[in-house]
């Protein structure tokens, strides 16, 4: 962490509206820290070599300043002094960082994974209900925008969920999983591979996903939601958005009503396929297989040991409820 608050502290100085030192936040994928500006205050990501290109992240700036431009909640990217949205600091050993500043949100995240929401069953149909018709509205804004030629995301299709160069890992071959279990998911793999051709054939909705539509990323403000940490947008399934939403909370004793909530809330924008409706629980276990690949592959993380299990076991269930059907 010592290293990024350097980066961050020397990232700062590509910006003229900073007044203030970083301030550090979070650590997930990026590091996260706050910085006062003299428009208001702001975060800066130093982004973590290697997950990312200088284009694929200039991509997702571009895709938020656009939703934003369109009356969507969204964090803003900052231009830095050069005309750009993102700085590229090298620190004393020659490694390259790409920084970002984008405005702050003011919000309470809606709750944290495993952690029981505290949250009345009214409240959360309201803040699904929202969220819902939020992420209806952003999917067709996005469809409505004509991207620049070299903007530049991953797929979530196919390949990028379910082949060899899976955006989040090869879950099949957790190393956390037994010979039978990788068995198993190998087996789900294959069956998942036809019945996403089945959906793309069909005509489900595909495009720009937000992708990690999780509590901590979902803001509450005065009653209203709003999504921050874009980090993981990409091309996929718009149900894949509305499956993230879900995924933890299913233990939830209010989960039915915050799938009921979510849906019709979207449904107020854009009206879904029968045939996606019932798909829900197929992407629900998408979402398991990459949370797997993704946690196996940050084993050596702080606390990641101590939530494979889970995670493994959701994945599991979740196959061989599929191949039960």
């Amino acid at each position: 962490m010592i290293a990024a608050f350097a980066i961050a502290e020397k990232a700062i100085k590509q910006w003229d509206c900073v007044v203030g030192s970083p301030v550090f936040v979070m650590h997930r994928e990026n590091a996260v820290f706050k910085v006062e500006t003299s428009s208001g205050y702001t975060a800066l990501r130093v982004h973590r070599p290697g997950y990312h290109t200088a284009t694929e992240i200039e991509s997702e700036l571009q895709w938020m300043a656009h939703l934003v431009a369109a009356g969507i909640q969204a964090p803003m990217p900052c231009l830095t002094k050069n005309g750009s949205y993102t700085a590229d600091i090298t620190d004393n050993q020659s490694n390259r960082y790409i920084v970002d500043l984008l405005t702050w949100l003011d919000g309470v995240p809606l709750g944290k994974s495993r952690v029981p929401l505290t949250h009345s069953k009214n409240d959360l149909e309201t803040i699904f209900f929202d969220l819902g018709r939020n992420l209806a509205r952003m999917h067709s804004v996005s469809d409505q925008w004509a991207m620049p030629v070299e903007f530049c995301r991953h797929a979530l299709d196919r390949e990028g969920l379910l082949g060899e160069t899976a955006s989040w890992g090869k879950f099949w071959q957790a190393s956390c999983l037994t010979k039978d279990e990788q068995l198993l998911l190998g087996q789900a793999r294959d069956l998942a591979a036809e019945k996403i051709d089945y959906l793309a054939a069909q005509g489900a909705d595909y495009g720009l996903i937000h992708a990690d539509v999780v509590r901590e990323n979902i803001l509450i403000s005065n009653g209203k939601t709003q999504l921050i940490d874009f980090d993981d947008a990409g091309f996929g399934f718009r149900m894949f958005d509305l499956a993230t939403a879900l995924v933890k909370n299913r233990e939830e004793p209010h989960y039915e009503t915050m799938k009921l909530a979510l849906i019709s809330g979207y449904e107020t924008c854009t009206p879904l396929k029968g045939f996606e409706k019932q798909s829900l629980d197929f992407f629900l276990m998408l979402r398991d297989f990459a949370y797997l690949g993704w946690a196996d592959a940050r084993r050596e993380e702080p606390g990641m040991l101590a939530r494979l299990p889970q995670i493994k076991a959701d994945t599991i269930l979740a196959a061989r409820n599929f191949l039960d059907q």
